[in-house]
């Protein structure tokens, strides 16, 4: 063998060597997640976990965990310092679990050109940000969520609906954007099985509205969308206002129309599930979370095709000047953790959320990106996105957000599931409940020091 043949030949055999060892390199970096259940958990591990791994050689393992099981699992190995999860679950008002363990994803969005501003600015202060860590991004958004008004076209349309709306109310039938108007339309189609609605005699009852109304979790999240909605909670100096008479009067006002207005089954109901009494027509209006529009729109259902979207209605005469309904901010995002595969676990996580954005939105059912709001194809993607989707851009600009305090969950949160569940049941007066929770709260600030 001449020498240039032996060189030709042992360059061919480094060169293959060298690209044998790059490709041994990047399957031997594994990413792994600790996922919530859900679309956007199952969009992860089925289409972008498979084709990054194609693109790149570097694994992806999502761990789909039960929910009640989600936050101690990834915090005893947090604070075991395991290093057994790369990204975790991001719920906001759980980051005071994890701030120590989080790292600052600042250099990292500088240096691979992440788009901050592709989010609405509560997202990012809700999702990104924390006052645990201040002046850091602690995680990206994946599942931010708000509810939303929606309520059947096709009744609110009907000349017969309209000219008894009118001859009863001495207004035009609308969808209701105050929450006094809501109460007067949920009593107009709250009716017994044998009337008719829209020109159709009903086999069963039909409510003029309706969420989840289980005692606990329930009935908190349904009652805390009018709550933020007159503007009460506690201010940055921690003191509570939640002995002004509003409070009494959204009370009032929510247990009346869960009462009189919703089946009784809402009363069994935790978040999702009593939106087939809409699909199947048995609903005028209900508040409905993102999550549902796929049950709603079901084509086998009586709603599908005659839905429309908007923002919940405005209390009126609430006291921080909202112009709609502030629903508070929830859903999650995604951590990464402190571990050697941090750097590569944000590039894959800027890749699936912003280079596959369109895709990631197709995928996963969730939206929260600009371009999620105005891509043509995402747009047309179902019938009902056109009306949707600006419901719900619209819906994203004015929520709520969980202080971040780790407290907020005692203090707000459980504050509410406490109030709402003794009162409904009758367990307690408004009064008694109101005095407890504002004393509650106080006592939790006054032991985490931020009151004296």
């Amino acid at each position: 063998m001449s020498y240039s043949t032996f060189a030709k030949s042992l360059a061919g055999l480094t060169l293959a060597s060298a690209m044998a060892a790059g490709i041994a390199s990047a399957q031997e970096t594994t990413i792994r997640w600790a996922l919530h259940p859900g679309e956007e958990a199952d969009a992860v591990v089925n289409y972008f976990a498979p084709k990054y791994y194609e693109e790149t050689g570097i694994r992806v393992i999502g761990e789909i965990l039960p929910p009640d099981q989600l936050r101690d699992r990834m915090s005893i190995e947090a604070i075991g310092g395991t290093g057994r999860w790369d990204l975790g679950y991001h719920s906001p008002g759980w980051f005071g679990s994890f701030a120590d363990y989080v790292v600052d994803l600042t250099p990292y969005i500088e240096k691979y050109d992440f788009d901050v501003s592709a989010y609405p600015d509560l997202v990012v202060e809700s999702h990104m940000r924390s006052s645990a860590r201040p002046g850091e991004y602690i995680a990206l958004p994946t599942t931010p969520a708000a509810p939303m008004l929606i309520a059947r076209e096709d009744f609110f349309s009907h000349p017969d609906e309209q000219a008894a709306f009118r001859e009863q109310y001495g207004r035009e039938l609308e969808i209701p954007t105050t929450f006094a108007e809501l109460k007067e339309v949920a009593d107009f189609f709250t009716r017994p099985a044998g009337a008719t609605v829209a020109g159709e005699t009903l086999d069963r009852p039909l409510y003029g509205w309706a969420d989840a109304l289980g005692s606990g979790n329930g009935i908190a999240r349904s009652f805390i969308v009018m709550l933020y909605s007159t503007g009460l909670g506690f201010d940055e100096n921690f003191q509570p206002d939640l002995d002004h008479p509003i409070l009494r009067e959204v009370t009032d006002y929510f247990v009346d129309i869960a009462k009189n207005n919703a089946p009784r089954e809402a009363q069994n109901w935790a978040f999702l599930e009593g939106l087939n009494y809409f699909r199947d027509g048995r609903l005028a209006m209900a508040t409905m979370w993102p999550q549902g529009i796929a049950t709603v729109e079901d084509p086998a259902g009586q709603a599908a095709g005659k839905v429309a979207y908007q923002p919940l209605p405005v209390w009126e005469d609430n006291l921080a000047g909202y112009d709609q309904g502030v629903p508070f901010l929830g859903g999650g995002g995604v951590l990464v953790f402190d571990t050697p595969q941090a750097e590569e676990a944000f590039k894959f996580l800027k890749w699936m959320l912003q280079d596959e954005e369109v895709e990631w939105a197709k995928q996963s059912l969730q939206f929260s990106r600009s371009a999620h709001f105005t891509n043509p194809e995402l747009r047309a993607m179902q019938p009902y996105f056109e009306a949707f989707l600006p419901a719900y851009e619209k819906t994203l600009e004015a929520v709520f957000i969980r202080q971040g305090i780790p407290e907020y969950g005692a203090a707000m949160w459980q504050g509410t599931v406490d109030y709402i569940t003794d009162l409904f049941s009758g367990d307690l007066t408004a009064e008694q409940a109101q005095n407890r929770w504002v004393r509650n709260m106080n006592q939790t600030f006054r032991r985490a020091g931020y009151i004296n």
